[in-house]
């Protein structure tokens, strides 16, 4: 194989991990989101409810925890993926010389050394995520056991109740 040909794989793979590295972070941020409008649905239905009763409590932390405990698994798994992805760009760019010094830029390298190594940081893209679905997960527990007990239902369910009556009379 001719050299031109290698640097045409190199650049043509080294593409493809840089655009599944983005579709990645982008799957992250996507189930990220998702799950933080079902967690602020069933926190507002938590604080605009009347109190729960304990096996209710019991029952709703439970499916809290399996939630989370799913959320991490698919969570891992995408950390997992960049890892892997991370690792082969990393062998892309050192067999294209980015990383070293006057083949690309005459006094310096491409990229600098850091980037051709692997170091997780809690503020690293995933990491992030990850403690604010573990911020989610503990509000809302804390909302299930501590939500203030009311006498009475808020006028707005109430007033949501009545409109479904009306509507079965009258539809």
């Amino acid at each position: 194989m001719n050299e031109n040909l290698k640097i045409q794989i190199l650049i043509s793979g080294l593409q493809e991990r840089y655009n599944a590295a983005h579709k990645i972070r982008e799957r992250g941020i996507q189930f990220t989101l998702w799950l933080s409008g079902i967690a602020v649905g069933l926190g507002w239905i938590l604080i605009s409810q009347q109190d729960l009763e304990f096996y209710q409590k019991i029952a709703l932390s439970l499916l809290i925890a399996a939630f989370f405990c799913g959320t991490l698994v698919i969570m891992w798994g995408l950390i997992k993926g960049t890892r892997n992805n991370r690792k082969t760009m990393i062998r892309y760019e050192r067999a294209l010389k980015m990383y070293e010094k006057g083949v690309y830029l005459p006094d310096e390298s491409l990229l600098p050394k850091a980037y051709g190594t692997i170091n997780t940081k809690w503020t690293d893209h995933f990491c992030t995520l990850c403690i604010w679905l573990i911020v989610m997960a503990i509000s809302l527990i804390l909302l299930t056991w501590t939500c203030p007990k009311q006498k009475h239902p808020r006028p707005c369910s109430t007033s949501i109740e009545k409109n479904i009556k009306e509507f079965k009379i009258n539809g």
